[in-house]
């Protein structure tokens, strides 16, 4: 997929760009795209803390366990050299209930946009809009309803891009918290337990306490069962809350829960790729 964009700007010249399908199989851009990204700060403005992404030698890997994805890259008309790049994926995910008592659960298609990066040399041309107008393209014809991305609020040139010149409204506001996970000095309560699930156990659970919240994915026991997921873990305040493992314990815990519970899901992250937070002291 090879498409040649005239990228007009409204501040500065336009820059002619190829916006093509990244070759996962071409050493040459596998090593374009890790420049780009070393090249690339994430997070405030230069002298402040700022979030790298090391991908570990796979520029596919934020997409790659998605039900579809793609990946673009915008080639500069002079020389083809590699100016940005855009990861995209498309998921069928929740977006609500209706009917009597909310038995129906609606789904819809949605796109994600990710992994947005233009050289600093090239910003300000009309690259990064090229690389998003050809990748909801791709959403389209892939039969999404919805596009959206995630953006530091705090990061104005990527804001005024999408809600300005794309079109995009402000939807959520989410919180993104990091903590040291390599030790703990804190014992939980003596009378707490945890249980590991099974993936069974575990979708059961996600769907019938989840299943109606927005982005909810469909796909929900592929999500679970992915390489990548390390568990879902269930704390209980006794451990004889829950009934049993082996996939039928989620259906009587959940006729008659605790009063206090919670579930959560582990990633092993390090196998896809490294964050770094770099920056003055």
């Amino acid at each position: 997929m090879v498409v040649v964009v005239s990228a007009a700007a409204a501040e500065e010249e336009e820059e002619d760009v190829t916006v093509r399908e990244f070759d996962g199989a071409s050493d040459h851009d596998r090593a374009a795209v890790e420049r780009l990204e070393r090249a690339c700060e994430v997070g405030p403005s230069a002298g402040k803390l700022c979030l790298f992404t090391d991908l570990l030698g796979d520029p596919l890997c934020r997409v790659r366990h998605s039900p579809a994805f793609l990946m673009l890259v915008a080639e500069s008309g002079a020389g083809g050299e590699v100016v940005g790049v855009v990861r995209g994926c498309v998921k069928t995910v929740a977006c609500g209930r209706r009917g009597r008592d909310d038995e129906l659960e609606l789904f819809s298609k949605v796109g994600y946009l990710l992994g947005l990066r233009v050289s600093p040399a090239h910003r300000r041309r009309g690259v990064a809009r090229a690389l998003v107008a050809r990748m909801e393209e791709w959403f389209r014809q892939a039969g999404a309803e919805y596009a959206y991305v995630a953006t530091d609020r705090a990061n104005e040139p990527s804001v005024r891009l999408f809600t300005s010149r794309c079109g995009y409204a402000k939807f959520r506001a989410p919180s993104v918290l990091a903590h040291p996970v390599f030790r703990h000095d804190l014992a939980p309560p003596r009378r707490a337990a945890v249980v590991r699930l099974c993936p069974r156990d575990a979708e059961l659970l996600y769907r019938a306490r989840f299943a109606g919240v927005e982005f909810f994915p469909r796909d929900i026991d592929a999500v679970l069962r992915n390489p990548l997921s390390l568990g879902t873990f269930l704390a209980v305040p006794d451990a004889r809350a829950w009934p049993g493992g082996g996939g039928a314990g989620a259906e009587p815990f959940l006729a008659s829960p605790p009063a206090s519970w919670a579930v959560c899901s582990v990633w092993n992250c390090k196998d896809a790729f490294r964050l770094e937070v770099r920056g003055a002291p």
